[in-house]
């Protein structure tokens, strides 16, 4: 029953779909830039029937198809993201803002806690006041010690890009090939692609040159999960 043609899915799931084809990318390979089984991507296509995807999962896709040519805003909207179309005849309109109530202006209570500067040298996260406050993104409502990062340097290029800001959820578990800034010992840092992490080690990923990263387990002092990255604004 389940490989039913004919199944009825929502249009954010058809939708998803037509924009994956549009970036050329299969699901196997969305699925493991998730870090993902490929069952557990299907679903989001081919028998999801909520009217918007996740949050997070937009704001992920959103990033993978960027760089194909998609522009995020197209994703962003199968959540329900940055849209708020005018109303049908009918009443509602179907794609609308998660949090639609108006007010004088949003609060920029986001803190931005340190400079990414790519390459070998990394950053340091700042011990003393935030650098800057910014606006809060949908994926971080409500994440308590949730903080930004400006990108410097082309270390994870073609993932992040200069000037770029990184939203980062500490509270956030890793899962393989998730993006991460990492703490170090000495409070240096780095921005990486998360592989594994054994009592020993933790190894990671860089994409610019693209080589593979062994760090001893007693220099790492902590492992921040990123959840998304937009320009500053």
């Amino acid at each position: 029953m389940t490989d039913n043609p004919t199944i009825e899915v929502s249009e954010a799931a058809r939708r998803l779909k037509a924009l994956r084809e549009q970036s050329g990318l299969s699901m196997r390979s969305v699925a493991e830039a998730l870090g993902w089984a490929l069952t557990r991507y299907q679903h989001y296509e081919d028998r999801y029937k909520r009217p918007f995807l996740p949050a997070d999962l937009a704001y992920a896709l959103a990033e993978i198809f960027k760089a194909e040519g998609i522009d995020p805003a197209s994703v962003l909207e199968l959540a329900g993201i940055g849209t708020a179309p005018a109303a049908s005849a009918g009443g509602t309109s179907p794609l609308r803002l998660a949090s639609v109530a108006p007010s004088p202006g949003p609060a920029r209570d986001l803190p931005v806690l340190g400079a990414v500067k790519g390459g070998s040298e990394g950053f340091y996260f700042n011990e003393g006041e935030p650098k800057e406050f910014l606006l809060r993104p949908a994926n971080l409502a409500g994440a308590t010690d949730a903080f930004a990062l400006y990108v410097y340097g082309d270390s994870m290029e073609p993932r992040y890009f200069a000037g770029e800001i990184l939203y980062v959820n500490p509270n956030r578990p890793l899962t393989r090939n998730c993006f991460v800034a990492v703490e170090l010992s000495d409070g240096q840092g780095m921005i990486k692609q998360f592989v594994s992490r054994s009592d020993d080690y933790v190894l990671l990923r860089q994409f610019n040159p693209r080589k593979d990263i062994r760090l001893p387990a007693r220099e790492v002092r902590r492992i921040y999960r990123i959840t998304g990255s937009g320009e500053p604004g």
